[in-house]
């Protein structure tokens, strides 16, 4: 009995500790009403220093030129988001928020096991309250792939004038891969709010 007790106030703590680690919230889109969820985490850095950063935990869904549906089909941007060239992300986050930085995704990936063991936790119904969905990507050529497989997203690493950093999840995979690749590419984006 008395270990049980022990038990149950251990997950008691830990679910306290877990809540405190982030809050959900909502943002509102002056420029077209739209509502995401967000989501404010906790971020442990060197020397037990915290700080909070405030993540869309929604694929953005912002129109503006050379942002897509996937295979051209508006369902799949309201399921999905749009998918954006590298340029066309920067512009649609809002004002307040940019196109998170490679640093930025790598403190995220750390808080939750590391890039090796992150994508669980940040995919749809994993821990973090990220919920990554797997938006998949296009390319100039008018072909759309991996749609429910995999999710591709922007981060703002430049490697030359014409290329940018993707953070790619898949689905049911613990492992978090990054590349760089042309500007051109098609992929979802999450803001990040500016601190």
């Amino acid at each position: 009995m008395i270990k049980l007790r022990h038990l149950l106030t251990l997950l008691w703590i830990c679910a306290v500790v877990f809540a405190s680690a982030q809050e959900a919230g909502t943002f509102t889109d002056p420029r077209d009403g739209k509502a995401y969820k967000t989501v404010t985490i906790d971020i442990l850095l060197e020397g037990d220093v915290t700080v909070k950063r405030t993540w869309m935990a929604e694929n953005l869904n912002y129109e503006v030129p050379e942002s897509f549906c996937y295979k051209n089909e508006p369902a799949y941007c309201e399921a999905y988001g749009r998918l954006y060239t590298f340029k066309a992300a920067v512009e649609a986050c809002p004002e307040g928020w940019h196109v998170p930085t490679i640093s930025e995704w790598n403190l995220l990936f750390r808080t939750y096991g590391g890039i090796h063991e992150a994508g669980i936790a940040l995919q749809k119904g994993g821990k973090s309250g990220m919920e990554l969905a797997p938006g998949g990507f296009g390319d100039p050529g008018n072909v759309f792939k991996n749609i429910g497989i995999s999710g591709n997203y922007w981060d703002s690493e430049k490697k030359s004038d014409n290329t940018s950093g993707l953070i790619s999840v898949q689905k049911g995979n613990k492992e978090i891969f990054h590349s760089v690749i042309g500007d051109w590419h098609r992929n979802s984006c999450r803001c990040i709010k500016d601190y």
